[in-house]
């Protein structure tokens, strides 16, 4: 009779112990999930005001948000996500006159002079949880570029990004160019043309508006991307690009490489950098 207890005695031990296993990991591995917010399901509809405290919740602070296009406020919003980065990118700048020559220090302030002073770019972030049986880490990430006034030049520029080799693209990505009057109000939102897919980066044709010295013109570019969970930790960075002409008739390549975007061609003003984030 004793064996007996102490056989049952050990089962319900035995029992109880892989329960707590279990729980405990059942708890670990939904730790993350449980802070990405479920998108908002009147996103392309709903005032700004609603946008703007959704992006709160999904980590996006005040400042980051006033400065936000309302059409990327809306992207972002239409996913699953919490936000995982956000920086200004720290920009390397490079010019080539029309003969395709790098042009010097003086002559190329003159060129960013006038270009406007140049954009602004920055990059974002946004977990968005896990995909093919928990394997995937999902991310959508933004390169973003802004000019406090319009440029003096207005013909195509390019937006670029670029990942590092354990990132996998998927679905379509789109992006968008918006320009502002001079109270700030949106008087235009043009699509940016896709023109370049390639698995280590994707490239945007921006179409600049002549709208005038004062004006705002700011946009985007969106690319999802998978990365393996065994990846979760481990720092990753994102190159960025934006390639501003300066000459008409002449036209832009962009380089795509893992962690890497450059720009081709003559009379331009090229813009490029990076951001980081751990997966």
């Amino acid at each position: 009779m004793l064996k007996k207890k102490t056989l049952v005695s050990g089962l319900l031990s035995l029992f109880m112990f892989f329960s707590l296993l279990t729980s405990v990991g059942a708890q670990a591995s939904n730790e993350v999930d449980e802070a990405v917010i479920p998108a908002l399901s009147d996103a392309f509809s709903a005032d700004e005001s609603t946008i703007n405290n959704h992006l709160e919740k999904m980590g996006f602070n005040s400042t980051e948000i006033f400065n936000l296009p309302i059409d990327m406020k809306r992207d972002i919003s239409s996913k699953d996500g919490k936000k995982v980065a956000s920086q200004d990118v720290d920009l390397t700048i490079n010019a080539t006159d029309e003969q395709g020559k790098s042009v010097n220090k003086q002559a190329l302030a003159e060129q960013v002079r006038a270009a406007a002073s140049g954009p602004t770019v920055s990059g974002y972030a946004v977990y968005g949880g896990t995909s093919n049986n928990g394997k995937e880490r999902i991310y959508q990430v933004y390169a973003t570029y802004k000019w406090s006034s319009s440029p003096f030049n207005f013909y195509t520029d390019n937006l670029a990004m670029a990942w590092q080799s354990n990132a996998t693209p998927t679905g379509s990505p789109n992006g968008q160019h918006t320009v502002y009057n001079t109270n700030g109000v949106k008087v235009g939102s043009y699509s940016s043309k896709v023109s370049k897919e390639e698995v280590s980066g994707t490239a945007w044709l921006v179409d600049i508006k002549a709208g005038g010295s004062y004006n705002v013109q700011d946009g985007w570019g969106r690319q999802e991307l998978r990365y393996p969970t065994s990846s979760q930790g481990i720092s990753t960075a994102i190159a960025v690009g934006y390639s501003h002409r300066t000459l008409p008739g002449f036209t832009t390549g962009v380089g795509l490489s893992f962690g890497y975007v450059s720009f081709t061609g003559t009379g331009k003003v090229d813009y490029t950098g990076r951001f980081n984030f751990t997966i």
